[in-house]
C-alpha cells in the first residue's frame, strides 16, 4: 500500500507541473522557476519528513514551527551579533532544533504528557525564547554572507534542495530497512503489543522526537540561511503544514504508516502550489483552501479503507 501510495501522489505532483505549465507556460516551466520551488520547498519538506516519523509512532508534533524560528534566531544572533563564523552558527542553530526534540521527548517520554499537550507547551516555550532572544527584532543574515557563496563548490540555493534530499533518503533507509523503522511502526501501529514484543517504546518515541526537533532546526538554519535573516515570527503554521505534507505523503494519523519519499512529495505539491497560483488571477490565497480540502479528502479516504479492512 505505501508504494501504491507514493506512485500515486507522484502522479498528482506530474499533473500538477502539467496543467500549471500549460496554463502559465514559460513563467512556471523554466528551469529557474523550478529551482525556486525545490529552494523553498526543501524547508517544508526536511520538516514534514519529522512529521512523518513522529505521525509513524502514533504521535503529533507542534513545535517544528517555533523550532524553526529558534533555530533561525539562534543562527542569527552568533552570526550577526556575536561574529561566530557561519558554520558553527548554523551548528547552534541546529543544536536548538534538538533541544526542542528532546524537551518534547521528555515530556511525551518520561512525564506521561499527551503528544498534543507536551508539543504545544515545547511550541510556546520556543516561540518565546526567540522572541525573547531578539526584543521583536531581527537578524539580518543577507548582509554579512558572500553573495557568491558555493560551500563545496556548489550554489547556496541548491543546498536546501540536496539537504532535503539527503534526509530523505537517509530516513527512508531508517524506516524501511533498519529494525528502528520497524520498531516506529509497531509502536504506531499498536503500542501495547508492540511493548509485549519487547520493543522499547520510550525510545522508539524518544528518537521520533528528538530526530523530528533536529530536523526542523535544519530548516530553520536553511530558512535563515535562503531568506538572509533570523526572526522569531518565522514558520508561523509550518508544523500544519508538515502534518499535511506526511498525511498527503501516506502517513496515517491513526499512526502505524508513514513514506517518507510520500512526505517529501506531497511538500513539493504544495510548494508548487504555493508559487504558480499567485501568478493566477484571483488564486493567490487558494493554496490554504485547497491543502486544507485535500487533508480533508486524504484522512476520510484514509479512515473509510481502515474501516474496510476491518470488516
Amino acid at each position: 500500500m505505501s508504494r501504491a501510495r507514493e506512485l500515486s501522489v507522484a502522479l498528482v505532483l506530474v499533473l500538477e507541473l502539467a496543467l500549471f505549465s500549460a496554463l502559465l507556460g514559460s513563467s512556471f516551466a523554466s528551469a529557474a522557476n523550478a529551482a525556486l520551488v525545490l529552494k523553498y520547498s526543501a524547508i517544508f519538506g526536511i520538516t514534514a519528513i519529522g512529521a512523518a516519523l513522529v505521525i509513524a509512532s502514533g504521535g503529533i508534533d507542534l513545535a517544528p514551527g517555533a523550532a524553526i524560528a529558534l533555530a533561525s534566531v539562534v543562527t542569527g544572533s552568533l552570526f550577526v551579533v556575536h561574529g561566530v563564523p557561519i558554520v558553527p552558527a548554523c551548528a547552534a542553530g541546529l543544536v536548538a532544533g534538538l533541544a526542542c526534540g528532546a524537551l518534547s521527548a521528555l515530556l511525551v517520554v518520561r512525564i506521561g504528557l499527551p503528544p498534543f499537550i507536551a508539543t504545544l507547551g515545547v511550541m510556546g516555550i520556543a516561540r518565546g525564547l526567540a522572541f525573547l532572544v531578539t526584543e521583536g527584532r531581527f537578524y539580518d543574515l543577507s548582509s554579512r554572507l558572500p553573495r557568491d557563496a558555493a560551500p563545496l563548490g556548489l550554489a547556496l540555493d541548491l543546498w536546501p534542495g540536496i539537504l532535503m534530499l539527503a534526509a530523505a533518503a537517509a530516513f527512508h533507509l531508517v524506516l524501511t530497512r533498519l529494525p528502528l523503522g520497524r520498531h516506529i511502526l509497531a509502536t504506531g501501529g499498536n503500542e501495547l503489543a508492540a511493548r509485549l514484543a519487547g520493543v522499547r517504546v520510550g525510545r522508539v518515541k524518544g528518537f521520533v522526537y528528538t530526530a523530528a526537533g533536529g530536523l526542523a532546526g535544519l530548516a530553520g538554519v536553511v530558512l535563515a540561511v535562503v531568506l538572509g535573516q533570523g526572526k522569531a515570527d518565522l514558520a508561523m503554521g509550518y508544523e500544519l503544514d508538515a502534518i499535511a505534507a506526511a498525511v498527503v505523503g501516506g502517513a496515517s494519523l491513526s499512526g502505524g504508516r508513514a513514506s517518507v519519499a510520500g512526505a517529501v512529495v506531497g511538500a513539493l505539491i504544495f510548494g508548487v502550489l504555493r508559487n504558480a497560483l499567485p501568478q493566477i488571477p484571483g488564486g493567490t490565497f487558494a493554496d490554504r483552501l485547497i491543502l486544507g480540502v485535500a487533508v480533508l479528502v486524504i484522512v476520510v479516504l484514509d479512515r473509510l479503507a481502515g474501516r474496510r479492512e476491518e470488516t
